[in-house]
């Protein structure tokens, strides 16, 4: 089995290319894109999406196959390729420029791979299987999704605010927050009693740091 260390990247401001037109070469450019990265693209042909993004300067387009030095100054790089001469000359690229390098289907071929992911507001779950089984990761995410309802975003939302308020006041330990991030909390935000549930946070996280 391959190991991999589960890591969030920054990459906003920083130059990410894509190599590939597709679906596939699409979907890494939109979660990109929405991380702030900048995008270029890089393949003969581009989807309806990708060429309207690429219109309005969303991204940066090369509409040609890739060529030696289109790493040049990126953080991360996708092959997101049907093409295994192409996604060779990639990945030979990125290992000689130390790029960040993940190729769409083969795994072993690259330093990183992508998740299944979950996202409600600020709070973002990431699932994997090592490369094992694309297939189980989809399965658990969409687990996930049906159990994480739309109050997870919001709980997400009034912790940060809770937490930059308390932090004047000193470090709340991890104990008294697991014990505050409960399930009454939850309801409150269910019912949509978000002033309640965020005084009622901060109260409780008060009195265990007080006690």
């Amino acid at each position: 089995m391959l190991g991999y260390y589960p890591v969030f990247l920054r990459v906003k401001g920083r130059r990410c290319v894509v190599v590939g037109g597709g679906e596939v070469a699409q979907r890494k450019v939109e979660a990109l894109s929405e991380a702030g990265g900048r995008v270029k693209i890089i393949a003969p042909s581009l989807t309806p999406q990708l060429s309207e993004m690429a219109r309005t300067g969303t991204i940066e387009a090369i509409l040609r196959p890739f060529a030696a030095g289109d790493l040049r100054g990126s953080f991360l790089a996708i092959a997101a390729t049907d093409d295994p001469n192409t996604n060779k000359m990639v990945t030979a690229e990125a290992r000689r420029r130390r790029v960040l390098l993940n190729v769409v289907d083969q795994p072993q071929a690259g330093s990183f791979i992508v998740p299944s992911v979950v996202r409600r507001g600020n709070l973002t779950l990431a699932v994997s299987t090592g490369g094992a089984s694309p297939a189980l990761s989809r399965r658990v995410r969409e687990e996930m999704e049906d159990y994480l309802g739309p109050e997870y975003a919001l709980l997400a939302e009034i912790a940060g605010r809770v937490r930059r308020r308390l932090w004047r006041r000193g470090v709340v330990s991890s104990a008294a927050w697991n014990r505050a991030l409960d399930g009454e909390l939850l309801e409150l935000l269910r019912r949509g009693e978000i002033e309640k549930a965020e005084r009622r946070l901060e109260e409780s996280l008060t009195v265990k740091a007080d006690s």
